[in-house]
């Protein structure tokens, strides 16, 4: 965070609370498939392609295994371009919001903490 939006917390303390909301947890760990998910699609997309051409033209589903590596590796390339694009879009969006909820702290009152029984008295029928 830059010097000018420190300093504009520190004139806001009424919506940390929103700010804190769009900080990503410390303790949060992926799942290997939501790592790699990118990577496993485009690299199978990419052997799929030549596979299909193949037996669209009547040959062996495997021949020009050179095509076939060529793709898996397109496709592993592809993936690297997409994380990067989908990483900087997420950043840009979340730099956005923190700044617009900086520049509004009234559009952001801090919520009221009620309890559950609370809420079961208010949605409780009447007999």
């Amino acid at each position: 965070m830059s010097k000018h939006h420190s300093h504009e917390l520190s004139e806001h303390p009424e919506v940390q609370w929103a700010l804190d909301l769009l900080k990503p947890d410390p303790t949060y760990e992926p799942s290997v498939l939501s790592k790699y998910s990118t990577e496993i699609v485009l690299m199978l997309s990419g052997f799929a392609m030549p596979s299909f051409s193949n037996i669209y033209n009547s040959k062996p589903f495997y021949a020009g295994i050179q095509r076939h590596i060529m793709f898996v590796a397109g496709g592993y390339v592809l993936s690297q371009f997409v994380k990067k694009f989908v990483d900087d879009y997420q950043a840009e969006r979340d730099t956005k919001l923190r700044d617009y909820i900086i520049r509004h702290p009234e559009l952001f009152p801090e919520p009221e903490r009620i309890k559950y029984s609370q809420v079961l008295e208010e949605w409780t029928p009447v007999r």
